[in-house]
């Protein structure tokens, strides 16, 4: 595990896959079932909540629902979180209309507990992560995201892209009853601009990115405004890797007390 300093997604043909050296190859996922199996020989302890029962919603990517994340959810629960799902059952919609499902998580949580909820997002879980961070400072204790394209959202896999392309395609033809989601739409264009927009200071942020990661630029997953951590991991795997949970650990039991994108937020 590697704290890197930031560095910008430098260029928009980056993931295009035209010279494969820009391109991690999509094959990388394949590493999933290996790095469950290392999990299982190599867990480690869950972070300790900085009090008992202290909510934590984990929030999963695009195409995913709340049982992608539910070893993560588990393992938080066991060391004594409130962990809670986001509702999201299928994560294909407009971004703009699942985000809603999870904003609606966090307002619920924050106003049964009475208590800041701490956010930890996979992918496009990320990027709604930072956004209701951005959105709801005061009801955010903490923020943890997984190979979320947080400086460039489109900083994905050509192949992705082209899937995103395609759907948003169908659906201004018309073809609804096609798609399911739109990334290009004005409808998301409020929730691209928080993303890129600056985390708020008073919310830890541990940003956590894999250099061979398959799907999302390693260097887009890299916040400016957080402490960014590197990692060995495929792109789904991610949410079940040890050295990944052991990152998770590291940053949800001493967070960091300022962000703002200096060296004195990092380690």
């Amino acid at each position: 595990m590697t704290d890197v300093g930031w560095r910008p997604f430098a260029t928009p043909l980056h993931y295009l896959g035209l010279p494969a050296s820009l391109a991690p190859p999509i094959w990388r996922e394949g590493r999933i079932r290996a790095e469950l199996a290392a999990l299982r020989s190599h867990r480690p302890a869950p972070p300790a909540p900085p009090e008992p029962g202290s909510p934590v919603l984990v929030v999963p990517g695009f195409a995913a629902g709340d049982e992608r994340v539910a070893l993560l959810r588990d393992w938080l629960r066991e060391g004594g979180w409130d962990a809670r799902p986001t509702g999201l059952t299928d994560g294909r919609r407009c971004s703009s209309r699942d985000l809603a499902v999870v904003e609606e998580a966090l307002l619920r949580v924050h106003a049964e507990t009475g208590r800041p909820v701490t956010l930890v997002g996979h992918s496009r879980g990320g990027l709604f992560a930072k956004v209701l961070a951005v959105r709801h400072p005061t009801r955010v204790r903490a923020l943890v995201t997984l190979g979320a394209p947080l400086t460039d959202p489109f900083g994905i896999h050509l192949a992705v892209r082209l899937l995103t392309m395609w759907m948003a395609t169908m659906t201004r033809l018309g073809r609804r009853d096609w798609v399911r989601n739109c990334p290009f739409g004005d409808c998301c264009r409020q929730v691209h601009d928080d993303v890129l927009a600056s985390a708020p200071a008073r919310v830890p942020f541990t940003s956590i990115a894999s250099r061979s990661d398959g799907i999302v630029s390693w260097h887009a997953s890299q916040d400016p405004g957080a402490r960014c951590v590197t990692v060995d991991s495929s792109h789904g795997g991610l949410v079940a890797h040890p050295e990944v949970w052991a990152a998770i650990a590291e940053a949800l039991d001493a967070p960091v007390t300022t962000t703002g994108g200096d060296a004195a937020g990092r380690r």
